[in-house]
């Protein structure tokens, strides 16, 4: 296996482990039901807008170290700058795409409702296999 190939592996490992956190952070919410609590109604458009910031900011290293990176390696499949970038990117991304269900860990134990929630790790699920790791690499014939 080339390290390229390696580096994918790899990645898709640390996208399902960032699957598995956010399903536990309901398992959590579901187990340890938060008090209830009225949340002032400024709190949601405030995690609302700090959320697609993140996204935002999730978006803007993908283009930066993800996409411009697989094409390097897309040339030479052994550019080890070019694969570290490509991994600090996808980590980095699938971080911002978590912070996304973490506020809305903390939004239900603030006191919202599970229909506010739900949306932040519905976001995160989607983010996660929207940004599935893969490399077009060159073959090695």
């Amino acid at each position: 296996m080339s390290p390229a190939q390696s580096a994918v592996r790899f990645a898709r490992i640390i996208q399902i482990g960032f699957l598995a956190a956010t399903a536990l952070y309901v398992a959590v919410l579901l187990e340890v039901p938060p008090a209830p609590n009225s949340i002032s109604p400024v709190l949601v458009p405030v995690f609302v807008f700090v959320a697609v910031s993140t996204v935002g900011a999730g978006v803007f290293l993908r283009s930066i170290l993800v996409s411009r990176s697989a094409e390097k390696l897309s040339a030479n499949s052994q550019d080890a700058a070019a694969l570290t970038r490509w991994r600090a990117g996808i980590i980095a991304s699938f971080s911002c795409a978590e912070s996304v269900a973490l506020m809305g860990f903390v939004l239900k134990f603030l006191g919202a409702s599970w229909s506010i929630a739900a949306f932040f790790f519905v976001a995160t699920v989607l983010l996660l296999l929207a940004w599935t790791p893969c490399l077009d690499l060159p073959s090695s014939n």
